[in-house]
């Protein structure tokens, strides 16, 4: 990387997440990031905009390599002035930065909420507790802090851990990011699981919403750390989600929509309630029995679909950057562009909408030239990136199949019950 950027950005992890903001950078200030990660995957190799350190024990030993890539940076930018700005690609990433903050040097910056904050937003028990106090809706909710079903429980349920970062880093067979049960059994189990295999904090348990992928919605907002006001809010509509175990939940293909005013409100109520500043993204779920969104969480920064914002015309970096770093005043824009975020084939979500009413919406955006892939970056692109996205999108025909037939056998054991 050449020492002449006026600032630079360093990011930690190397998920697609990572990748849309260091894109997201580069389009807005034509800088390269650092990028620091276990090792060199898919969604970040072979790219012009990205200078990689690789240090196996990051995940292991965060404090140990905080320490090496500060050394490195600073020694590579010796003598010169030039401002550092760190980033997290996903919760462990920010918690870790947080954390740490006191490591880094008086240069670099933690563009992320004081740790008092952000434990109280991260724990889903008090983010419930949060909701009920400002009348936020929400699913109706258990918290449990030892595995234990509470008599009043009814099913069908969702469970997942209170503490995302805690669970995060775990590895065990039948492990699942949330945990769908229908019956009172399968509950119990799933929470013995996640604390057999060294999940030490709370339990969230919660009536299951029924709906489909398009029920289902992301908001991110930025609230400016310096006059508390909410500068931008890009409403996400999920066309499609990843029904993979571990990956439940992940968005493949979102539609931006301008925010309605009640969840334009609610999340305003929550930022202010909190006092989270900075970007912050909440999942919610349409509930026909309220006529509104309920809210599931507030996660604490950019999600790993985050270039569903950028496409709009909200560039990401922009409010980091003039924010954080030049503490300059940024814009308020609370208008969206209609586009369309999407990593499957175009064929494969037009056959997986058949039935749905916003399969309009979809085709339209492709008449119209609205549909981007965040890893296709024309200032990026050679043919090792290329094979990539051509092999990933490949890659979901096979996911998509796998899943049907797994619901197929799963249909068939309720007919012969």
């Amino acid at each position: 990387m050449t020492n002449t950027q006026p600032f630079v950005p360093i990011i930690f992890g190397g998920n697609r997440g990572g990748y849309s903001l260091a894109r997201a950078l580069h389009e807005q200030y034509g800088v390269t990031s650092d990028l620091v990660l276990a090792q060199i995957v898919g969604p970040v190799a072979h790219s012009k905009i990205l200078d990689y350190h690789v240090h196996p024990a990051i995940r292991t030993d965060f404090k140990t390599v905080l320490k090496q890539v500060i050394g490195e940076i600073t020694a590579e930018y010796q003598g010169q002035d030039v401002p550092k700005i760190v980033f997290g690609s996903d919760d462990e990433f920010v918690d870790d930065l947080i954390a740490y903050r006191d490591v880094f040097p008086e240069d670099w910056i933690v563009p992320y909420v004081p740790q008092s904050v952000l434990k109280k937003a991260v724990d889903k028990s008090q983010f419930y507790q949060m909701c009920e106090k400002v009348g936020v809706p929400y699913p109706k909710t258990w918290h449990l802090k030892d595995p234990i079903l509470p008599s009043d429980v009814t099913v069908p349920l969702v469970i997942k851990p209170a503490i995302t970062p805690s669970y995060q880093p775990l590895h065990f067979a039948g492990k699942h990011k949330v945990y769908f049960c229908d019956s009172l059994d399968e509950a119990s189990r799933a929470l013995n699981l996640m604390r057999d295999n060294g999940y030490p904090d709370d339990f969230v348990m919660q009536e299951f919403i029924p709906g489909v992928d398009t029920d289902q919605a992301v908001v991110t907002c930025y609230r400016s750390p310096h006059d508390r006001e909410i500068k931008m809010m890009v409403f996400g509509r999920i066309i499609l989600e990843d029904h993979g175990p571990e990956s439940i939940g992940n968005h493949l293909v979102i539609l931006s929509e301008d925010c309605s005013h009640s969840v334009f409100q609610h999340v305003k109520q929550l930022m202010e309630a909190f006092n989270f500043t900075g970007f912050a993204n909440f999942d919610l779920i349409w509930d026909d029995r309220i006529n509104d969104y309920l809210f599931f969480e507030l996660n604490p920064r950019l999600g790993v679909s985050n270039y569903y914002v950028t496409m709009t015309g909200h560039n990401v970096a922009y409010y980091y950057i003039e924010d954080y770093l030049y503490r300059q005043a940024v814009k308020s824009d609370l208008k969206t562009e209609k586009k369309l975020f999407s990593l499957v084939p175009k064929k494969l979500l037009q056959f997986e909408l058949r039935d749905n009413p916003y399969l309009k919406d979809v085709k339209m955006c492709y008449r119209e030239g609205q549909v981007v892939h965040p890893l296709y970056y024309p200032a990026d692109m050679n043919w090792h990136r290329q094979s990539y996205i051509m092999l990933s999108k490949i890659n979901f025909y096979r996911k998509f199949y796998r899943n049907y037939q797994e619901l197929k056998k799963q249909s068939k054991g309720i007919d012969d019950k």
